[in-house]
């Protein structure tokens, strides 16, 4: 990518990504540095921030990017950081975009009940609180701004995922239109995308692939896919690009599929 900023109305815009070390994540934020957004990271795994920190300001050396370390499963930590974001950036922040969640569930009917909860903490409950705590922030800024939350295509349509996860990320897609709809007189727009089977380096499919072998993979589920492969991370970044940006200021309440047409509805 060169150094020329993009134009997406987002320059000195305050933007909180949290899951963005790696994979979408950190290809979106690749794509606000140069929009000349000030970025905030929330990651896990201080080597991985480090890495991300400076891959960002090789692609603009002025840029305002920070990095924070939470396991956002734990709700002490997410209470943590809408703290930290509170006095950080007293005059609010403009956008928070969520990567929380993990497709390391098991499969079949004789998942206990423990299990489920887990679950739906993870994929669910995990980012309703997240979004709770940092609205105040979010109301303070003022402006056109955004909330834009990752789901799944397995949460829009019955496909080769396990019921719990499925169940979890239909939840949250569902979540997606009440909450836009409440926040619309706030003026936060709320918008969901549900990616596919996106492959990125030390990703899940990554695994998937070592423990299956390809061919296997081919077979089973991108042979249902129309485009017969993987959605790539910095493909599906601008995606999210176009869903934060103030320039889409008329989309809210929408849930936006990215899957290389493996969902099968029309409509």
């Amino acid at each position: 990518m060169s150094n020329k900023l993009l134009d997406f109305d987002l320059n000195k815009s305050t933007i909180v990504l949290a899951g963005s070390f790696q994979g979408v994540g950190l290809e979106l934020a690749k794509l606000l540095v140069s929009c000349n957004a000030n970025l905030l990271l929330i990651g896990r795994t201080k080597k991985k921030a480090i890495n991300a920190i400076k891959l960002l300001k090789s692609i603009n050396p002025s840029a305002n990017v920070q990095y924070q370390l939470y396991d956002l499963y734990v709700k002490k930590n997410r209470v943590g950081l809408s703290k930290s974001i509170k006095k950080k950036y007293p005059k609010g922040i403009n956008h928070l975009v969520s990567f929380i969640g993990t497709g390391k569930t098991p499969f079949g009917t004789n998942v206990n009940i423990a299990e489920w909860k887990e679950v739906f903490e993870k994929n669910f409950f995990s980012v309703v609180d997240l979004v709770n705590l940092c609205l105040p922030s979010l109301k303070k800024s003022k402006k056109n701004n955004s909330i834009i939350i990752t789901s799944s295509v397995a949460g829009l349509e019955r496909l080769s995922a396990p019921q719990s996860y499925s169940c979890s990320k239909a939840a949250l897609s569902s979540y997606v239109p009440h909450l836009a709809n409440d926040l619309s007189k706030e003026n936060i727009r709320v918008i969901g995308i549900n990616p596919g089977n996106i492959y990125f380096k030390n990703g899940r499919w990554e695994q998937i692939i070592k423990k299956q072998g390809m061919k296997k993979i081919k077979k089973n589920i991108l042979s249902k896919v129309s485009m017969k492969r993987f959605g790539l991370a910095n493909e599906i970044a601008w995606t999210y690009l176009m869903a934060l940006s103030p320039k889409n200021s008329f989309m809210t309440g929408s849930n936006i599929t990215v899957d290389g047409q493996q969902v099968n509805k029309t409509i």
